[in-house]
């Protein structure tokens, strides 16, 4: 299996204020979302066995982000810290539409995610990130995932528009970027 390697990310997340409550989406892992919010945060991830490896922070629950088990109007913030990467259009679409069913009106969706090319020679493709959580906190790791699909700031910024939301804020960094989306029920 061929990988290719993105050039390490720096994301600093150190400045983000979140008001309320955060349904973190593929929140297992390292937790990022979860060490920066603490106890506000409710982390889903489809894979058990990346939950048990996040921090015991806030609360943990096994789910799929296409199917939330949420009733309506239920957070003020949805967070998907590179998740969208794991899935296809289908699956983004189908959980924009829960996004929408769950956050409360003005509720934001942030998110923060790679820019993946058009299909190159490799199987795979690996992002290298530097996460700054805090002053005090930085974090190295790496996202990987099979290359099937393409993926920017604008493919992503129009699928979201055209679910219903609003774009607030976005930045492209190099190869990552991320988008402050408001929900408007109304």
């Amino acid at each position: 299996m061929t990988r290719h390697e993105i050039e390490q990310q720096t994301v600093d997340i150190i400045d983000i204020s979140f008001n309320g409550r955060i349904l973190d989406i593929g929140g297992g892992g390292e937790g990022i979302i979860s060490r920066h919010s603490g106890d506000k945060v409710v982390a889903i991830d489809a894979r058990e066995d990346e939950l048990k490896e996040t921090p015991d922070i806030g609360l943990k629950i096994i789910m799929d982000a296409c199917d939330l088990k949420f009733l309506d109007n239920s957070f003020e913030n949805i967070s998907c810290f590179f998740s969208l990467m794991y899935m296809n259009e289908n699956q983004v679409i189908a959980f924009l539409k829960e996004a929408k069913r769950v956050l409360k009106n003005n509720g934001k969706l942030w998110i923060w995610d790679v820019t993946i090319p058009s299909k190159k020679s490799a199987d795979v493709i690996i992002a290298q990130l530097k996460i700054k959580i805090s002053t005090d906190e930085i974090i190295t790791t790496g996202y990987g995932v099979q290359w099937v699909k393409s993926q920017s700031l604008e493919s992503v910024r129009k699928l979201c528009v055209d679910e219903g939301f609003c774009v607030e804020s976005e930045d492209l960094s190099n190869q990552t970027f991320f988008l402050c989306l408001q929900l408007n029920h109304y």
